[in-house]
């Protein structure tokens, strides 16, 4: 009798290993799909290559500076307004054609550059990517509820931390202070122009925080909100954060309980 329970168990345990194998494969076959498309969307969109993660003329100014960053009246240290950048050709109306809550293209780094959307509400590109496929790779997405679009002053975007290192994966790699330090700024493009962000704060957080928060009824409550994610901060990249600034704020699930890690930038130009 021992024998034949020790047979079940064993039949069992390999039933478990290979329905797990199964799922797991079917979950990595769908991530690839999801990846084969954004693949296909910058042959489509006529992008020759993908964005730079700081253009040129902006990343000598950077050099040459050591910082773009601006004072708390919104004006850099150097007194001197810069000049608008022109918009990097990746494409933005044959986006537009393919989805058309696409809103921008973001290119945080070698491993993260992707279109950016902004649905009606904040379920649909969970599950679904830019071509609008049913895929749990999903899409970069802003929050819905922003209504001031690049112009808020806490822009919200969501992405996946996907096992195949897509998506928003690489985003809490910014939790470490040395990686931080060499990949302190990145851009957005958009029909507008480029605008370029300096990394100020990396922490993790839960699914419900005050990290969140993007409307200020007052310049002191913004800097009250500033300080506090600083003091969340496992980084310090030493770019301040002005009650002027304007702010994005990327965030991914870091897969364990209900956690979120987040990056967060100032606009500099």
């Amino acid at each position: 009798m021992r024998h034949k329970w020790i047979n079940v168990v064993l039949v069992l345990a390999v039933a478990v290993f290979l329905f797990s194998g199964i799922q797991l494969g079917r979950i990595y076959l769908e991530y690839r799909q999801g990846t084969k498309e954004y693949e296909q969307l910058v042959e489509e969109a006529d992008m020759s290559e993908l964005p730079p993660v700081v253009p040129e003329d902006i990343l000598e100014q950077l050099e040459n500076e050591g910082t773009l960053e601006a004072s708390d009246s919104g004006q850099e240290e150097t007194g001197e307004e810069s000049e608008p950048t022109l918009s990097y050709d990746i494409g933005h109306d044959k986006l537009k054609e393919i989805n058309s809550d696409y809103i921008g293209w973001l290119a945080l780094n070698e491993e993260i550059s992707y279109p950016v959307v902004q649905g009606s509400d904040n379920s649909y590109y969970l599950t679904h990517t830019f071509y609008g496929t049913r895929n749990k790779a999903g899409a970069i997405f802003m929050d819905a509820d922003i209504t001031d679009g690049w112009e808020a002053k806490n822009v919200i975007v969501y992405g996946h931390n996907l096992k195949n290192n897509k998506m928003f994966a690489n985003l809490t790699r910014y939790g470490d202070q040395a990686y931080a330090e060499q990949h302190r700024y990145f851009s957005v493009y958009t029909q507008d122009g480029v605008a370029v962000y300096g990394i100020f704060a990396a922490y993790e957080t839960g699914a419900v925080s005050e990290a969140y928060q993007y409307g200020f009824a007052s310049d002191e409550e913004f800097l009250e909100y500033i300080s506090k994610v600083r003091s969340w901060s496992v980084i310090d990249t030493g770019i301040s954060v002005g009650a002027s600034d304007q702010i994005i704020t990327l965030s991914t699930c870091t897969n364990v309980n209900d956690g979120r890690f987040i990056v967060q930038a100032k606009k500099i130009q």
